[in-house]
């Protein structure tokens, strides 16, 4: 499979305009920069921020969103635009696989910004239901929700007594710190029986419905095939040194597709080579901390419902590269800052975006208490500027870049021109 992976990534390079050898943007911005620092000659930006002027405006956070109330029995659903909920109240779940399962773990990944964590393996062998239900109470008491396999064994739901399946099931649906079940890892890659999904689906919706099962399957595959035998639909891109990030796009444009706007989706990054996997660990690659950003917001503006990246304790993931997990956390406060906004719906805006290669530019716009938000990412590998008209959203007396505080100024006809560094996010706040 990682061959035509390989032949797909060339392909939306081709498609795209981006080159295959293009620098990646270690040095290019960091999150955090008061300004983007542009890759290559400084005469080739010179003048990219002419538009940027001193103004008497500064950026200014959103009302903090609530945590939700773990001390009783959860109810887990979405709503119309597919925002989840946990007892009515919108939630963004945002955790990583293995997630810590001590109170010492738990509370130090609570305090990292993280709500919730996927654990395996399942249960009830033994005293692996009672460890499940220790683990939900210690969750709870963090303020963590946590994601299960339901059964240590997937074909369970073909052999046992269904009456002691739903006995299991109802053992731990009372508590609060459950968020919901995990039931297979790339089906689609392993030719998984169709008997097998659609069966566990249905045991887990009939027996557990206030928490949606959950299974993640690879690009490459047709997600058709299993989209129907989920409530909740995850998918896990690999941009990496063979993938460019636009990849992440790609891949949630064809879930979007499959789930027909039905189901919320939930975005695993992948942030490791699979050289590991060959024995090549003296060339391993990750993504830095710019390229993390980028992945997590491309998520978020494409409409993903939460994202629960692979995974948190390797040895061989973003967790034990120390530089790019200190600039990871530092996006994981940002979207924890915005979540208000990320939990808004979409408005309806068409800003007439003018750049150079406008298939590798994508933007949502929010507003909320007077302001209106402008998420933008750009996948291109390159510098670029990029025109925006900002008339929909009111007369545009402050244009300001949330992050870095640079302010840029629109002219009598409502437009600016915004420089952006290579695979550069900018979250705009506009207010009139």
């Amino acid at each position: 499979m990682k061959f035509w992976n390989c032949v797909f990534a060339i392909a939306i390079i081709w498609a795209t305009g981006c080159t295959p050898d293009a620098e990646r943007a270690d040095n290019v911005y960091v999150h955090g920069l008061d300004k983007p620092q542009a890759a290559g000659d400084d005469d080739e930006t010179e003048g990219l921020a002419a538009d940027a002027a001193p103004r008497a405006c500064e950026p200014s956070a959103p009302e903090a969103w609530p945590e939700p109330d773990l001390s009783g029995p959860s109810v887990v659903s979405w709503d119309g635009d597919l925002f989840i909920t946990v007892n009515d109240q919108k939630f963004f779940p945002m955790g990583f696989y293995r997630a810590p399962e001590d109170d010492e773990g738990m509370a130090s990944y609570r305090a990292e910004g993280f709500n919730i964590g996927l654990n395996r393996p399942g249960c009830c062998s033994g005293d692996s239901l009672a460890e499940q239900i220790d683990m939900l109470e210690r969750a709870a008491d963090a303020g963590l929700m946590m994601i299960f396999d339901p059964w240590s064994s997937r074909g369970d739901v073909l052999t046992r007594p269904e009456e002691d399946l739903a006995a299991e099931l109802e053992a731990r649906s009372d508590q609060g710190a459950l968020f919901g079940w995990y039931t297979f890892d790339e089906p689609g890659l392993d030719g998984t029986d169709k008997e097998l999904t659609g069966r566990m689906h249905e045991v887990l919706s009939t027996y557990d419905p206030d928490h949606p099962d959950m299974l993640v399957d690879a690009p490459m595959n047709d997600f058709a095939l299993y989209v129907d035998d989920c409530a909740i639909f995850m998918v896990d891109p690999y941009p990496s040194d063979w993938a460019p990030l636009v990849y992440v796009k790609v891949v949630m444009e064809e879930a979007k597709v499959a789930t027909a706007g039905t189901k919320p989706i939930i975005g695993v990054m992948q942030a490791f080579s699979w050289d590991r996997y060959h024995d090549i660990e003296d060339t391993e690659y990750h993504p830095n901390g710019h390229e993390m950003r980028n992945m997590a917001w491309q998520f978020i503006v494409h409409g993903a419902s939460g994202l629960i990246p692979w995974n948190y304790t390797g040895d061989y993931t973003i967790h034990a590269q120390p530089e790019i997990w200190a600039s990871f956390l530092e996006t994981v406060a940002e979207i924890n800052e915005l979540t208000r906004l990320v939990l808004s719906p979409n408005m309806n805006a068409n800003l007439a975006v003018e750049t150079a290669m406008p298939t590798l530019f994508d933007y949502v716009v929010k507003q909320d208490a007077g302001s209106s938000w402008v998420f933008t990412v750009s996948t291109n590998d390159r510098i670029s500027t990029v025109s925006l008209d900002l008339s929909p959203l009111g007369d545009p007396a402050c244009v300001v870049d949330y992050t870095t505080g640079e302010v840029f100024t629109a002219d009598d006809d409502g437009r600016v021109t915004i420089p952006y560094g290579p695979l550069q996010v900018r979250i705009i706040q506009i207010t009139g």
